[in-house]
């Protein structure tokens, strides 16, 4: 998944925040990043704003709930650029 621009940030931490479980990003080279950790949140976003190819890092919920949290994200970005 990729992160695009600041308004997308912005509605993805947030979304982040709402989340109660781990949300893991994991790079094409096998990088882990839990993003509810404070530091490992930022080294996970940089990946998810970079520009590399092919390749976009890959987001996994450890929760339904969390997961669900995600879908909502997304759907919202669908909306917005519709």
């Amino acid at each position: 998944m990729r992160i695009r621009n600041d308004n997308e940030l912005k509605l993805f931490e947030e979304t982040l925040d709402r989340c109660d479980a781990s949300v893991l990003v994991v790079t094409a080279q096998g990088d882990q990043y839990d993003l509810k950790d404070p530091a490992q949140r930022y080294l996970g976003i940089a990946e998810m704003l970079r520009e590399n190819g092919v390749n976009e890092p890959e987001l996994f919920a450890s929760s339904c709930r969390d997961e669900m949290r995600l879908f909502d994200y997304l759907n919202a970005l669908e909306k917005k650029s519709a």
